[in-house]
């Protein structure tokens, strides 16, 4: 029997195979697992240079998977000069709010720009009271000479001050934008800017006047962004980026970051494996033209290990906010998608045209939609394309999909589409979002949807929302929100199941379950040690589990 480089012994070793076994050891040669089964059995694999680490008793799983992140951004927002302004920055006010911005622009240098993200204007005593939102006079006073560029918590809407809104040269005089390009807020009264612009293609107006990061910035955030997911378990995920993303946020995500991921690969120094959906558009405009001639021009680098680092998927916005059908209280439906046309039906073939010409072309396409009409839009041009043009499985996937129906869920799971879906998110606004989503069985039904075949992989949306992915499973298998409430607990899913969708369903999102996602020979060796039983554990304390140790490739790369 050949001797491993690490044998993890005398562990509650859940191997998410297809039987969901536990056994008790699993040995370790070269990144890869070599045999599993119980302690006694697998001491013919102890050699001299082996690590051994007796696991006690502790669950052993395969680590955790984020099948939605914007990893780059996360990162950023970790490092020095970024302004947190959510909520547990501490503020409650726009008083609160002024003295962090005035703080950044103490440390800045004259004339630089100030980042930060994560505001919650309803949250703000000023704004709450006065029934209004953040506007740029709040933050005029202490930024005089500095431009200011807020995101909020779900990073949809932007807050500039006067200074940024100068440096771009938007004023009262400034064109009117297509219903595509976002919306530039006006006051009723005056017609000048407020400063609030909502969605990407309008941040892009203001970011494309402030300066990119560097690529060493980029690395950087990627290496706080990986250590950060390896505390919670992670050892894989996805990230968000593509010339879409080469002005907002500070370019972190832009095109290039793809050749950053790539030379850190080579040089050894990822911590966690990457699935790149590249967000392909001109000036941030989602529309057939500007995608298809983003992805010609597109300059992605050669992928040499592709167990660590790829890129097959096309990350497409479908909705601004909620693009809703119609129900009796709103005939006409609601909202609209982010693609141009007047009438939902010219914009729904805008977007399958999109979706079946990247399709042809080989891609894996996911799509971000919230509301239903967006959702049987993407769905039903999922299967449109994969009617004309059949190929094995593409898996394209729903990313957030909060408006389901299960008549949607029964279609994706014959044509093999997928779902990424973020409990985490739910477990704290699915008390906002519930009343604003079609009634049914089908909301949130993570269970419904894998028992019709759906592939259903779970991710955080950080910075959005936390990367604990045990927050999620605790959400789904007691359907309580953090603030307590119930949310339709007879949807609640199996733990079994949950536990799935952070790790074999992500890997089968990106077609790699058969190289990770369980802790199965001959797949990678990536697992997570918990400091409780998970299987154990009051369902409400779920959340709480600590990580004790993360292991990627056979490197112990957290340790609590």
């Amino acid at each position: 029997m050949e001797t491993a480089d690490l044998v993890l012994t005398n562990g509650k070793v859940a191997t998410v195979d297809k039987d969901f076994s536990f056994c008790e050891a699993v040995a370790v040669k070269d990144g890869w697992i070599v045999d599993v089964g119980t302690s006694e059995g697998l001491a013919g694999r102890i050699g001299p240079g082996t690590k051994v680490i007796d696991l006690g008793g502790k669950v052993l799983l395969p680590a955790a998977n984020d099948a939605h992140m914007h990893a780059a951004l996360t990162g950023y927002g970790l490092g020095p000069g970024f302004v947190n302004v959510g909520p547990e920055s501490g503020i409650e006010s726009v008083r609160d709010l002024q003295g962090l911005i005035a703080g950044a622009v103490a440390k800045a240098a004259p004339g630089e720009w100030v980042f930060g993200s994560g505001f919650l204007e309803f949250l703000l005593e000023e704004c709450a009271a006065e029934g209004r939102g953040l506007n740029r006079q709040d933050l005029d006073p202490v930024s005089p000479d500095n431009p200011v560029m807020l995101h909020d918590f779900g990073l949809h809407t932007m807050l500039a001050n006067s200074k940024a809104l100068e440096i771009a040269g938007i004023g009262k005089g400034f064109r009117e934008l297509l219903p595509e390009e976002g919306v530039l807020e006006r006051d009723e009264a005056t017609g000048e800017p407020t400063g609030r612009l909502f969605e990407w293609p309008a941040h892009d107006l203001v970011a494309r006047h402030c300066p990119v990061v560097s690529e060493e910035a980029i690395e950087e955030s990627i290496m706080r962004a990986q250590r950060a997911l390896n505390e919670q378990g992670g050892a894989s995920h996805s990230d968000i980026v593509g010339s879409g993303l080469e002005h907002v946020f500070m370019g972190v995500s832009r095109e290039r970051a793809a050749h950053v991921y790539e030379r850190m690969s080579r040089e050894g120094k990822l911590t966690a494996r990457v699935s790149l959906a590249i967000n392909p558009c001109v000036d941030g405009v989602e529309s057939y033209a500007s995608i298809i001639e983003a992805v010609d021009r597109m300059d992605l680098p050669a992928f040499e290990d592709r167990n660590w680092v790829k890129a097959d998927a096309i990350k497409l916005f479908g909705d601004q906010g909620a693009w809703l059908r119609p129900r009796e209280d709103r005939p006409s439906g609601e909202g609209r998608s982010v693609f141009p046309g007047i009438a939902d039906e010219g914009q729904a073939d805008e977007i399958g045209r999109t979706i079946v010409e990247l399709h042809r072309r080989g891609w894996q396409v996911c799509m971000h939609a919230i509301g239903g009409k967006t959702i049987d839009t993407a769905v039903d041009a999922f299967a449109q394309a994969q009617e004309m043009y059949p190929r094995e499985a593409p898996r394209h996937y729903i990313i957030h999909g909060d408006d389901m129906t299960l008549l949607n869920s029964k279609k994706m799971g014959i044509y093999k589409i997928g779902l990424s879906p973020q409990p985490v998110a739910a477990n704290i606004v699915a008390e906002m979002n519930a009343p604003l989503m079609s009634e049914g069985e089908g909301i949130f039904n993570w269970q419904a949807y894998m028992d019709d075949g759906t592939v259903v992989a779970g991710g955080s949306d950080s910075p959005c929302f936390t990367p604990n992915w045990r927050e999620g499973v605790q959400f789904a298998v007691t359907r309580v929100t953090e603030m307590g409430a119930p949310i339709r607990p007879g949807l609640a899913m199996k733990l079994e199941d949950a536990i799935r969708m952070y790790t074999i369903e992500g890997a089968r999102q990106e077609h790699m379950e058969n190289v990770r996602g369980s802790i199965e020979i001959d797949k990678v060796a990536d697992f997570q040690v918990l400091g409780r039983d998970i299987f154990d554990c009051p369902p409400g304390e779920i959340g709480a589990i600590p990580v004790v140790m993360t292991i990627c490739g056979g490197k112990v790369v957290f340790e609590a």
